[in-house]
């Protein structure tokens, strides 16, 4: 992806979170021919700063749950309390049933199982409005 493209300008941008660079790679690939922009973070550092209000116009983050520099699960409460407009779709190779019980309550907040298949992303992000 060229950041001079001025065709990303038209495309909805989303925020990839994800240490395993190759589970980042495919993501940002199947992401990218639904043809969302697509940034990436591999650190929390990383994602939070992306996520800042200074970061741009963000319409939704994709959120490894198990992320270097921090809990996922605490990462949700930063994202939302800098963001609250910006959905997040969690995604975790753990039992989600946990996860789901605490974020149950706050709008804007999907899940995803690992592994996942093209398919199952688009429903997600579609389940969140993106």
């Amino acid at each position: 992806m060229s950041l001079a493209d001025p065709a990303d300008a038209d495309r909805p941008t989303l925020l990839v979170v994800e240490d395993e660079p190759i589970v980042r790679m495919v993501t940002v690939a199947m992401l990218e021919d639904m043809g969302f922009r697509v940034l990436e973070a591999a650190t929390a550092a990383a994602a939070m700063a992306s996520v800042s209000p200074a970061g741009g116009a963000l319409r939704g983050i994709l959120l490894d749950v198990h992320i270097p520099g921090a809990a996922g699960r605490d990462m949700v409460g930063e994202i939302r309390a800098l963001r609250p407009e910006v959905p997040v779709l969690i995604a975790s190779g753990a039992d989600t049933e946990e996860l789901r019980q605490r974020f149950q309550h706050h709008g804007g907040v999907g899940f995803l199982p690992k592994p996942y298949a093209n398919a199952e992303l688009r429903q997600a992000l579609d389940r969140l409005g993106l």
